[in-house]
């Protein structure tokens, strides 16, 4: 008889455990916006006559699809998304004792796939965290003769969920390089490019 006794309590002890760990899964598009910048380090070629300093930010544009998953206070977020990422480097040549520029534009399209992982709280608030995988769909610079085709970065922020919509604040790296060299006319300069960006997105819920 005890041991049905404890069965029965163990069973009962299992119900909120079992409500805890109950899937939510959700997904919808988003559509948001941000600063996007190419950092490198300050190149000088001599024979060029000056030297690439990285240039302004410019804003960035993404839109695309989520996916979002809850269990047990975890948070699982794959989004697929297009991305249009604009930036700058600046040449500085010297001539008669005055420093001249000439701003080079970077202009690339991507494919981004962001693999977040984080944490729910109060139900409405999430912080996430994870990789983000991106493919170069086209680009338009006027300072990298190729891009990589395929780079990855590190994304981390915040999210608010309210009803059907979202509100996504995040921070992204370069983990590799774009590119490795910068180009002007027939000279070219050694430099580790990577791309980073302030994201900011809403987010709508379809299911």
């Amino acid at each position: 008889m005890r041991i049905y006794k404890k069965i029965v309590a163990f069973l009962i002890c299992l119900v909120p455990l079992t409500s805890v760990a109950q899937l939510s899964l959700n997904g919808g598009i988003k559509l948001g916006g941000g600063s996007s910048k190419v950092n490198f380090k300050r190149v000088q070629n001599p024979q060029a006559g000056g030297a690439f300093v990285p240039g302004d930010a410019k804003v960035s544009f993404h839109g695309g699809a989520f996916v979002q998953a809850k269990v047990l206070g975890i948070v699982l977020r794959p989004e697929l998304y297009f991305t249009s990422i604009g930036s700058q480097a600046i040449f500085e040549s010297q001539n008669l004792q005055q420093v001249q520029t000439q701003v080079k534009n970077y202009n690339i399209n991507r494919i981004d796939l962001p693999l977040l992982v984080g944490i729910g709280f109060a139900k409405v608030l999430r912080i996430n965290a994870g990789p983000v995988l991106s493919a170069t769909a086209t680009s338009n610079t006027t300072v990298n003769e190729k891009l990589n085709s395929a780079t990855v970065g590190f994304q981390a922020g915040l999210g608010i969920d309210v009803l059907k919509f979202g509100l996504d604040v995040r921070y992204e790296t370069g983990i590799s390089k774009v590119s490795n060299q910068l180009k002007l006319g027939n000279f070219t300069f050694p430099a580790d490019q990577r791309i980073s960006q302030f994201l900011f997105s809403l987010s709508y819920r379809l299911f």
